[in-house]
């Protein structure tokens, strides 16, 4: 006669334990886990536009002309902003201009990049000095739009995550310094 081995499943209250012990260990990291979301969201933003600072600079040593880069909408950066040559020096691209996507032609501004808005809960302040756009000379100096000091700060923040500075220099480097927790 054949004997049967014996079951070596799960019982219902073992199963039951092992989830409310899963549970609780969940509930425990998901504070943790939204805040990690929330400073990798900060750091991504920040990256964008310390890579679109570094676009614009090394634009303008390759191609020997002024590179502007300025807030898309009513000087929000948040709303995004568009990166172009400055032939002239204006600080202005012109309309009929921002679908040229051909920056051969010498003496005619064209559009480089266009950073699209960054999303909800997010500010990103400039410094007195860059409120309306920063130009990047063909030395990669810095000024600010309109002339003057080109050294300043932007201020990224989003709630409940460290506030991230994007510091620029007069030699037109930038570099990201992590600040205290935003309001």
């Amino acid at each position: 006669m054949k004997k049967f081995a014996a079951n070596n499943g799960f019982t219902l209250i073992e199963l039951m334990i092992t989830l409310v012990v899963v549970i609780i260990l969940v509930a425990i990291a998901a504070p943790s886990f939204n805040s990690m979301i929330r400073d990798n969201r900060a750091a991504t933003q920040a990256n964008n536009l310390l890579s679109s600072l570094q676009l614009a600079r090394s634009e303008a040593i390759n191609r020997g002309v002024q590179v502007t880069m300025r807030s898309n909408t009513n000087n929000a950066w948040e709303d995004g902003w568009l990166v172009f040559t400055d032939w002239n020096g204006d600080g202005q691209i012109p309309a009929a201009n921002l679908n040229l996507k051909d920056c051969s032609v010498d003496g005619q501004d064209c559009l480089l990049m266009e950073q699209q808005a960054l999303g909800n809960n997010i500010t990103l302040t400039p410094g007195t000095n860059h409120a309306v756009g920063l130009t990047f000379l063909p030395s990669g100096e810095i000024t600010a739009a309109g002339g003057g000091i080109g050294t300043g700060t932007f201020n990224l923040c989003i709630p409940d995550a460290n506030q991230r500075n994007i510091v620029i220099s007069a030699s037109g480097r930038a570099r990201i310094d992590q600040g205290a927790v935003c309001p």
